[in-house]
């Protein structure tokens, strides 16, 4: 039997705790296109390390891109003097570091998502099939290097939600290949919603409720992708631990008057809704009842929670211990390799990080 895996990002801006019983793999985010370390990126990297020593079975693994560094790869992986370059760097990174693996989170092949300098080309219609080819490239040179340092070296990559995103030119082949390079993909099945629209809704509804016009869910996702012939023991279902806020909301998905201005990005974390008092412990000890004026509502197709706020007519959705089990389950049902969080510090209390490896560790 394969051990299931639960991965949980490490935003490198924060000031992050890890608790190793709760874990087998970190993805450090990020690291740079270049392999270049800030200060605080080596402090924490020093502190993985210490972390590591004390336990072994705790894999570190460095992922390149996000949201904001995913500008690069389309020149990159299109040049393969670049790609080789990349790949000895790679290398290079994880013997000095003490690294298991190498996380590629573009966002997104073929679409990027930040605003392109228009001196720059941030993508390009071949980036799908480009993907696949340094995929091929890197999964040979760790080999080869794991070969001679006596382990195994991971390749996972971090992957959108959408069709947009699997296809590629109406084919999922691409994908398929890429897979074949791959220990594993960290599904994004989050942000089914978010502070691009002025209308509330789920941020990851793992089942369909008709009345949502997007039409799209944690379940779908993954059926997609298993259709498509990728198999259920190389996917790693996303869980978000923040959610999404907007005001001037009268229900989920009506019209509001946009999204929250604060916190930024109206973004909560699931701590800060425990620690601010939104949310508050049910007999059972879980997270179920709203304060501040919040009450907390159940959304039992989309298998979602959310806070409203009549007086203020704030909608917030998030994943508490409920929706969270819920997901492990259908993961676990489903035969899935295991879990991802985005991200660690999110959850400070170990709240969330907790339902996750009870219901996945054996």
């Amino acid at each position: 039997m394969v051990e299931p895996v639960i991965v949980g990002y490490y935003a490198g801006w924060k000031d992050t705790d890890v608790d190793p019983r709760k874990l087998t793999v970190v993805n450090y985010a990020f690291i740079e296109i270049d392999w270049s370390l800030g200060g605080r990126d080596r402090d924490n990297l020093a502190k993985l390390a210490a972390l590591r020593k004390q336990h072994p079975h705790l894999k570190l693994v460095a992922s390149i891109g996000g949201w904001t560094r995913s500008d690069r790869f389309s020149d990159v992986f299109a040049d393969p003097a670049l790609r080789a370059r990349f790949i000895r760097g790679g290398i290079a990174f994880l013997r000095t570091q003490g690294f298991d693996g190498i996380d590629i989170d573009w966002e997104y092949p073929g679409a990027i998502g930040i605003p392109c300098a228009t001196s720059r080309t941030c993508d390009r219609p071949e980036d799908k099939r480009n993907f696949v080819a340094f995929g091929r490239e890197l999964r040979a040179a760790l080999d080869a290097a794991g070969a001679a340092d006596g382990r195994r070296y991971l390749f996972t990559i971090a992957a959108a939600n959408d069709r947009k995103y699997l296809y590629d030119q109406a084919s999922a082949q691409w994908m398929r290949e890429l897979a074949a390079s791959l220990d594993w993909i960290n599904l994004m099945t989050y942000d089914y919603h978010g502070t691009w629209e002025n209308a509330a809704g789920f941020l990851a509804p793992l089942g369909r409720d008709p009345a949502d016009p997007a039409n799209a869910n944690v379940e779908d996702t993954v059926e997609l992708f298993l259709r498509e012939g990728i198999p259920a023991r190389k996917l790693v279902l996303g869980l978000p631990f923040y959610g999404k806020g907007w005001g001037g909301c009268s229900a989920a998905y009506q019209p509001c008057s946009g999204p929250l201005a604060d916190p930024p990005e109206a973004a909560f974390e699931f701590s800060k809704l425990a620690d601010e008092g939104y949310l508050t412990r049910d007999e059972e000890g879980n997270h179920t009842i709203g304060g501040r004026g919040y009450r907390r509502g159940w959304n039992p197709l989309a298998a979602a929670p959310y806070l409203y706020n009549p007086d203020s007519r704030i909608f917030i959705t998030y994943d508490d211990e409920v929706s969270t089990r819920e997901k492990i389950r259908f993961a676990r049902r489903k035969g899935l390799l295991g879990a991802m969080y985005w991200e660690i510090a999110a959850d400070g209390h170990g709240v969330l990080a907790d339902v996750v490896a009870r219901e996945l560790k054996p």
